[in-house]
């Protein structure tokens, strides 16, 4: 700044995340951090490539019932199952 203005700086530091902890099968999670439910399923799947979740939501907002394309990779209520990405879901307490 002109004039002998100082400039003020923050000296505030940006928290650090909590280490998350890892998801296992059985364990209670937040997909898409709205979606309540619990993952049934790690692992592959025969119609993409990588490591997916499969979560039976606790309301029926899913796609499946944990059968996909003729495979079934775990069992739940008609559009309470959803397959995503690892990192769309958000471990939780039970």
């Amino acid at each position: 700044f002109e004039g002998g203005a100082s400039e003020s700086k923050s000296t505030s530091v940006p928290k650090a995340k909590r280490p998350q902890p890892p998801l296992e099968t059985g364990g209670r999670v937040l997909v898409r951090e709205t979606m309540p439910g619990r993952v049934h399923f790690i692992g592959e799947v025969h119609y993409a490539k990588g490591e997916w979740c499969g979560v039976e939501l606790d309301e029926p907002l899913g796609k499946n019932n944990g059968t996909i394309k003729g495979v079934s990779y775990f069992s739940c209520e008609h559009q309470h199952g959803i397959m995503v990405r690892p990192a769309e879901c958000t471990a939780v307490d039970a």
